[in-house]
């Protein structure tokens, strides 16, 4: 199947469109959840997701800890379901992410959340789920209907939904126009993934790895090769792969690493790229077939490397967005060049319950 007739091409080319509505949309709700937030003096975040509304949730824990100084613990639903645990959420905010708003599991924990007086969140993409309704607020991602079991569009409107409450509850006014920036730059990233994508076709394993922000679009990238290509990647936050895995890499090995030029701050982007540039190095040394996603093709030039030069935004919280429309098309190129349909994976549906 050609790529550009698949549904999942089709949807992840709707992302800019719905990210320039999302926050006029759901304004209202923002504004009660940090009403509610300040109401109940919150002092910490904990959240409960599976599959890639958890990636999406990563990216919202580094945004809050970084901008906020709000702890955040990534939640882990079975302690509710398996061990019966009652968790003391009573100042906490407590966000249920689930694409279809069906997870049987994190409704359990938002159930319970409900019970301790937390304040608590869903983001899903249908405002009749019943996740949605168990929620104290709902922020919703208005995508429409996703019918590719890949999920595209509904990531790319949780990354923004999880920005747009950050902002709010930092009391900014002015939030980046990601659509906009998305819909701009969409023809560079198409082009920038068609030879990476080319080479892919024959692989069977990878490493992908990313660091803080960006470590959310290295696991989420493997989630998408996995499901769509079959291919075996396994997705690191680059400090941990030192800790170990590193000693699977040899001469030839097939790594991917996302590396954004710019950091959430100013003061902290030298030692930002000191990092990224020190991953790149030691995968180099180690003999790695080395693919680098960023939007710093310059920091990257004296190295032998595979640059895969895409646009970024102002900071790497913007950047995201650019680093997940990559990683879809790449997965999506790279399905349809195997022969697949990254529609319709084998032994996948499009909503998974857990318990």
């Amino acid at each position: 199947m050609e790529y550009k007739e698949t549904l999942m091409w089709q949807e992840l080319n709707e992302a800019p469109a719905v990210l320039k509505t999302l926050q006029e949309k759901n304004a209202a709700v923002l504004g009660q959840i940090v009403k509610a937030v300040r109401d109940a003096q919150v002092t910490n975040v904990y959240t409960a997701a599976r599959g890639t509304s958890d990636h999406a949730m990563i990216y919202f824990k580094y945004l809050a800890e970084s901008l906020l100084g709000l702890p955040v613990a990534s939640g882990a639903p079975a302690v509710a379901t398996m061990y019966g645990a009652k968790l003391a959420l009573g100042h906490s905010l407590v966000i249920g992410c689930s694409q279809s708003g069906k997870a049987a599991d994190v409704m359990e924990v938002v159930r319970e959340a409900n019970e301790s007086g937390a304040v608590t969140v869903a983001i899903t993409n249908d405002e009749k789920s019943p996740l949605a309704g168990l929620a104290k607020y709902h922020l919703c991602c208005f995508a429409g209907e996703e019918k590719s079991v890949a999920a595209t569009k509904t990531f790319s409107a949780q990354l923004y939904l999880c920005l747009l409450l950050i902002c709010a509850l930092k009391g900014e006014k002015e939030v980046p126009d990601v659509g906009s920036m998305l819909e701009k730059e969409r023809a560079a990233i198409d082009a920038a993934t068609d030879s990476m994508a080319k080479d892919f076709i024959g692989v069977q394993e990878c490493f992908i790895l990313g660091r803080g922000i960006s470590s959310a679009l290295a696991f989420e990238c493997g989630l998408k090769l996995q499901e769509t290509c079959y291919i075996r990647a396994r997705a690191y936050h680059s400090s941990d792969f030192y800790h170990g895995p590193m000693a699977m890499v040899g001469k030839g090995t097939k790594v991917i690493l996302f590396a954004s030029k710019h950091s959430l701050a100013g003061a902290c982007e030298q030692v930002h790229r000191e990092d990224y540039i020190k991953s790149a190095e030691k995968m180099c040394e180690l003999g790695a077939d080395l693919y680098v996603i960023t939007d710093d093709k310059e920091s990257f030039q004296s190295m032998n490397v595979h640059v895969v030069a895409i646009p970024g935004g102002a900071q790497e919280s913007e950047t995201v967005f650019s680093f997940a429309m990559a990683a879809q098309m790449l997965a999506c190129k790279v399905s349809c060049g195997k022969g697949l349909t990254p529609d319709h994976p084998r032994a996948l549906k499009k909503v998974t319950v857990t318990k």
